[in-house]
């Protein structure tokens, strides 16, 4: 089998080898072990398996494994500015991490797959206006994993239910809600998009707020989605 991928994380596996979970477009996530070379080319393939790295696979697929091996891993795509500016680096490493637990299990899915290659494509592309960028991405990835909030029931002074994904007039009976003044924003978030995310001016404590926010949404709608150890380095860098 043969496909393009995303790397979502890679973890060392033992002295020689690196475990990579790809989200393969033809075959949804998939882990594979992979060892290393550390002379010639292979040296200079350590990005291939860096978070959000755009690859080409190849591999048979052998469903008793765990692992796969690929026959082949290679870039298909060289970011211009994702591996190389600091502050760009830092979200990819949250992002990969966060992805590799919300797809933990996704199957092959074509209109999410472009939606990641379209989104990570603009955001290498941007000199600027990018730091709500992580915030708008997740929110909006909902849409592919089946719990997108219900923005068309929203109403001034309604609270939204975390748990349920809409808004509702009376106060949840459980802790899992916002207030009405945080619920306003998730419709603002959600009616826009990554190119018009400019217009919402969000400052430190408000962005991590919503940051915040958003890992808890995905905390109650994915299963075993565990605390993020990339969030706090996140937090110093867009402070």
């Amino acid at each position: 089998m043969q496909s393009r991928g995303i790397v979502l994380r890679s973890l060392r596996y033992g002295d020689s080898q690196i475990i990579v979970d790809i989200f393969a477009e033809s075959a949804g996530t998939v882990p594979f072990i992979v060892r290393p070379s550390r002379k010639g080319r292979g040296a200079t393939m350590s990005v291939a398996w860096q978070p959000l790295s755009l690859v080409e696979v190849t591999w048979e697929p052998r469903p008793r494994l765990s692992l796969q091996k690929p026959r082949e891993l290679s870039l298909s795509h060289a970011w211009r500015s994702l591996p190389f500016e600091p502050s760009k680096t830092a979200m990819c490493l949250f992002l990969g991490e966060f992805l590799g637990h919300a797809l933990h299990s996704e199957q092959a899915n074509a209109p999410l797959f472009d939606y990641l290659v379209n989104a990570l494509t603009w955001f290498d592309e941007a000199d600027a206006h990018y730091v709500n960028f992580h915030v708008v991405f997740l929110l909006h990835l909902t849409r592919f994993l089946g719990f997108m909030p219900n923005v068309e029931d929203w109403s001034e002074g309604s609270y939204f239910d975390l748990e349920s994904a809409t808004f509702t007039r009376a106060c949840p009976s459980h802790v899992h809600y916002l207030n009405p003044q945080e619920s306003a924003l998730v419709p603002k978030f959600m009616r826009m998009d990554i190119r018009s995310m400019r217009g919402v001016g969000l400052n430190g404590a408000m962005r991590r707020r919503a940051l915040e926010i958003t890992t808890e949404f995905y905390r109650l709608h994915v299963p075993e989605f565990p605390a993020l150890q990339s969030l706090s380095v996140l937090s110093e860098v867009f402070a």
